[in-house]
């Protein structure tokens, strides 16, 4: 990474109000809080900036929804395919998926990857699309260079292009609330309509406690 320190509207302010929306699992192997940052890294998500090899340590994450299309955002971020083919069913049983909207409690600064930054600082879009190790190792490189500037990244979805993303890092902590504005679990009748419109547009499907494909 070419040094570029990120100015102007290459940051994106938050501002405290800004409603975000995060799908976690209460369940599985690895249950998330709705408020919780993960310490555990790197995986294989695309933005984790922790130092390999993969264990706990200090550097935290938390994947998150915002702007107009949040809801349809995390439910593509969450259930997006490993193997990037789209997004795969939606499971809305295993892991006991919820959904958690907020909103932010103050201003959060991020760096914004879909601005002409990218290129100043000698990359490419390939950043959010291509191999996430690749991503990742950008990811550690920002957080080095700026992390007293930043509290995480500003991306666009690999798998659903109006997608507006957020990978909040450790400092950016105490701009989450106390408490959510609603928290339910996918598998809730009251969200199956707003589901089905979003599987429509994800071109995927809903799959029901028995494994069958609605």
């Amino acid at each position: 990474m070419s040094e570029a320190v990120p100015t102007g509207d290459e940051i994106l302010v938050l501002g405290a109000g800004t409603r975000i929306v995060r799908i976690h699992p209460l369940g599985g192997k690895h249950p998330s809080a709705w408020n919780a940052l993960r310490d555990f890294g790197p995986t294989r998500s695309r933005f984790d900036h922790h130092l390999p090899p993969p264990r706990s340590q200090e550097r935290k994450i938390a994947y998150l929804a915002h702007g107009d299309n949040r809801m349809t955002g995390a439910v593509a971020e969450f259930f997006q395919d490993g193997t990037g083919a789209g997004v795969r069913p939606l499971d809305l049983v295993a892991g006991d998926p919820q959904m958690t909207s907020f909103e932010l409690a103050r201003p959060i600064r991020l760096l914004d990857l879909d601005t002409g930054w990218i290129t100043r600082a000698k990359g490419n879009q390939a950043v959010r699309s291509g191999r996430r190790s690749r991503s990742r190792e950008w990811a550690r490189a920002i957080y080095d260079h700026y992390g007293d500037k930043v509290s995480g990244l500003a991306f666009g979805s690999s798998v659903w292009g109006p997608g507006r993303n957020i990978a909040l890092w450790e400092s950016g902590a105490p701009a989450l609330p106390d408490h959510p504005s609603a928290s339910r679990p996918l598998r809730d009748p009251a969200l199956r309509i707003p589901l089905s419109h979003i599987a429509r547009d994800l071109a995927t499907t809903i799959v029901d406690r028995a494994g069958r494909f609605l």
